[in-house]
């Protein structure tokens, strides 16, 4: 059994520490990713939401990564969107669909009225199990 400890992107090191989580965090063979916002670097918010959506799927990535995971390692998807899920499915099925395929990871999209970040209109979160 993998023991438990964080996964922190360099780029997210100071994220977390903040509001007392992290990026990332492995325990029982899997890694359990926290939400991750459409963010540039700078921490601002892209006023496109196709950029915010690629954004937090980059972010997905990083954190993925950092644990030796793929996207195809996901095997539970969870999006939060502001706004009308079936307008943000116009831009957000298309980047989902260039980084997840066969099998698909289970996913729940839910909407909602605000995020932790002003103006942020997408926040995804992720369980991988680790590859062997």
């Amino acid at each position: 059994m993998t023991a438990h400890r964080d996964v922190v992107p360099a780029r997210m090191a100071g994220d977390g520490p903040t509001y007392g989580f992290a990026p990332g965090h492995i325990a029982g063979g899997y890694l359990f990713v926290s939400g991750q916002l459409g963010l540039y670097a700078t921490g601002d918010v892209p006023e496109d939401p196709a950029t915010q959506g690629r954004l937090a799927l980059e972010a997905l990535g990083e954190v993925l990564a950092e644990a030796g995971c793929t996207f195809a390692d996901v095997t539970s998807l969870h999006t939060f969107h502001v706004g009308s899920i079936a307008e943000a499915n116009i831009w957000f099925l298309p980047a989902k669909a260039a980084l997840f395929g066969p099998p698909y990871p289970a996913w729940t999209a839910v909407g909602v009225t605000n995020l932790a970040v002003d103006g942020a209109i997408i926040e995804i979160s992720a369980i991988a199990e680790l590859p062997d």
